[in-house]
């Protein structure tokens, strides 16, 4: 009788794992279907289809917020791989100018008989594009070593009237030029890389003087608070269109869909204002009014070496 017993426990024992493997095991391939669905759906997810199919609301609570995640982050690559293909389109195009512009003249120079005066003439013409071309390069360089965080930030403790002072005075020839006039207003100190921030506020001075009118004035502005310092560069002119603002630091971005004054401006000198601020874990903003006033306003944050004495630079 014991041993009847025990053979029907041990039976029952066998039957009993077996029932509760086989039933887990069903129980869980159910419970793992949805992420075998989202699964699948990623593995779908291609360069000209990057969305995930599948509906977080038809999901579990649970894997709502993992669905959610994953659609974000498809929009995000979506929006990156976009912007790509559009900066790979319009560096082909700013490219292009300049090299047809050396092609062309080279090649009706050489179709006959030129005087020096005029062979001189032409490599003049061509050192202008070969410049234009060096820019270009350097800055893309630029933009690639500050993305991959490779350019050496060197913070000072710097004089905000005198390094826009200083930028008044060279921007002050060309300024004059365009019947435009620069004023300094504030002070302060910043601490910040002195070259980075003279090329940042340079480029927004070059946009300020390009697109403001005759008779009109520039101001650079300046201010310190305890938190950081701030620059504004305000110039009256047309403005900007409200739907071109958050567009306006994407390379090679220009409102003109014409591409005017394509051979004075590349289109990646507020990219590059945008990547110095990143650099200095800053901000740059933008305000603007349809034939009002344009401000540019770049704020650097307080540093750990804000008590050190103020360098002056030239």
């Amino acid at each position: 009788m014991l041993r009847a017993y025990r053979d029907k426990l041990l039976a029952a024992g066998l039957l009993g794992t077996l029932s509760v493997a086989v039933l887990g095991y069903l129980v869980l391939r159910a419970g793992m279907a949805p992420l075998r669905r989202i699964a699948a759906g990623a593995s779908s997810v291609t360069v000209r289809r990057l969305a995930l199919p599948v509906d977080p609301a038809q999901l579990p609570p649970e894997l709502e917020e993992l669905a959610a995640a994953l659609q974000q982050m498809m929009d995000r690559l979506r929006d990156g791989f976009e912007r790509l293909s559009q900066f790979s389109a319009d560096l082909a195009h700013d490219f292009r100018t300049p090299i047809g512009n050396l092609l062309g003249q080279s090649q009706v120079a050489l179709a006959s008989e030129r005087s020096a005066d005029e062979y001189q003439a032409l490599l003049a013409s061509n050192i202008e594009e070969y410049e234009r071309l060096a820019r270009m390069i350097e800055n893309m360089l630029f933009l690639a070593r500050a993305e991959n965080a490779r350019v050496a930030v060197k913070p000072a403790r710097l004089d905000l009237a005198r390094e826009l002072g200083a930028l008044s005075d060279y921007f002050e020839g060309l300024a004059e030029a365009r019947g435009v006039a620069i004023a300094v207003d504030g002070g302060g100190a910043v601490q910040a890389d002195p070259l980075l921030l003279r090329r940042a506020v340079s480029n927004l001075v070059a946009n300020a003087i390009r697109y403001t009118p005759a008779g009109q004035t520039v101001v650079l502005a300046a201010r310190s608070s305890p938190g950081g310092s701030s620059i504004e560069v305000r110039n009256p002119g047309a403005g900007i269109a409200p739907e071109h603002l958050p567009r306006l630091f994407d390379r090679f971005f220009r409102g003109d869909p014409a591409r005017a004054n394509s051979g004075e401006s590349a289109g990646i000198g507020l990219a590059i204002v945008k990547s110095i601020m990143d650099l200095h874990h800053g901000s740059v903003e933008v305000e603007s009014e349809v034939g009002g006033t344009t401000v540019f306003r770049l704020f650097f944050p307080a540093g750990i070496a804000d008590s050190a004495p103020v360098r002056q630079y030239a």
